[in-house]
Formats: structure tokens, C-alpha cells, sequence
């Protein structure tokens, strides 16, 4: 399974680097996982919403991944821009149905401005229901498993639940998910609806 977090200017640092965390466990444990931090753009520097830089981070590459994980961060900006929204639209259009699209936190918000999830049920951090009720219907569940798109919410910690539900979900191994929470010493927490 090859998962690709997408990184832009305001993401949530945190949610992106838990989720990667759990990937790169998995990839240790012997898993078929192949997981990076990447951007749309090549060669782009990217300041978090933390403050944290990052910059020589791959290219990503839509068309041969799995799973494009959009995580969560100073949206308002990133939504009124429009930009990456587009991007992501873009690169689901190129990758076909096949693509695994996951929400982690508000991330859910600017997978629904790339018009990614009408008709769909989403769920994402609960100050930001309303803003994500303007794309779809909102279910508040710390997962909504919609298919192929896949959205987390609850905060940052819900990256951690939304990767370890993945490797559950498409590796088919629960006893894996299972290993790496307790390694963690991280314990899933909210419902899954499907």
C-alpha cells in the first residue's frame, strides 16, 4: 500500500507526521506499506501551522498511490485560495477511483471544497461540522468509512485512528493495527461507520 500525505502551506504538522509514524511502524513490522510526506508542487518549502519547515519533500505522484491522505491545518486560507482544493481535484481526476482519499481532522473540510465528497458522509474536528456540512452530510463518528473516501475527526489524534484503520481495512490484518496501537500505547477510541 503506498500512502501519500499531502503537505501545503498551513497543514497541521502533527497530523501529518501521526499518521507517517503509524505507516513507517507497519513498513518495520514487514508490511507492505510505503508511506511519505509529499507535495504537489516540486520543489516546494513548507512552513506548518507550527511553525515547522519542510523542505525536500518528494513530489507526489497520484497516479500510483493508494492512499493520498489531506490532513488538517489553517484551512480558511488554503480553502479561500483555492488552489490546493484544485490541485486535489486534479489529482483524483488523474488517479482514477482507485484512489483512496482519506480526511484526517479538517483535512475533510478541503477534501469537500475540491468537491470531492457530494454525496458522501464525512466527519471531521467537531468545531469545524459546520464548515464541512456546506459539501456533505456530516456523521459524527471518529471514522466515516464512505467507500473510497475515508475521513477522521476529533483532533489530532484522530490520525492515528484513521492510519491504524487503513491497515486494518486494506491490508486485512487486524492483528497488525492491533500490534502497532499497543506499541504505541495508543488506544483507538470513537466509532466506525460504514
Amino acid at each position: 500500500m503506498r500512502v501519500e500525505i499531502l503537505m501545503y502551506p498551513g497543514v497541521s504538522e502533527v497530523d501529518a507526521v501521526m499518521a507517517l509514524h503509524v505507516f513507517q511502524i507497519a513498513s518495520r513490522e514487514g508490511a507492505g506499506v510505503e508511506a511519505a510526506l509529499v507535495t504537489s508542487v516540486d520543489g516546494e518549502v513548507i512552513d506548518g501551522a507550527d511553525g515547522i519547515r519542510f523542505t525536500g519533500l518528494p513530489t507526489w505522484r497520484p497516479a500510483s498511490a493508494d492512499v493520498l491522505l489531506v490532513c488538517g491545518g489553517w484551512i480558511h486560507d488554503v480553502i479561500a485560495d483555492g488552489t490546493v482544493p484544485e490541485q486535489i481535484a486534479a489529482a483524483r481526476r488523474l488517479a482514477g477511483p482507485g484512489l483512496i482519499l482519506g480526511g484526517v481532522c479538517a483535512g475533510s473540510v478541503v477534501l469537500g471544497a475540491a468537491g470531492l465528497l457530494t454525496g458522501r458522509r464525512a466527519t471531521t474536528h467537531h468545531p469545524a461540522f459546520a464548515e464541512l456540512a456546506a459539501y456533505t452530510e456530516v456523521i459524527d463518528a471518529r471514522i466515516v468509512d464512505d467507500g473510497d473516501v475515508i475521513t477522521a475527526g476529533g483532533g489530532p489524534k484522530s490520525a492515528f485512528d484513521l492510519a491504524l484503520y487503513l491497515i486494518e481495512r486494506e491490508l486485512r490484518d487486524p492483528r497488525l493495527s492491533a500490534r502497532i496501537e499497543q506499541f504505541m500505547e495508543h488506544d483507538r477510541r470513537g466509532t466506525v461507520w460504514r
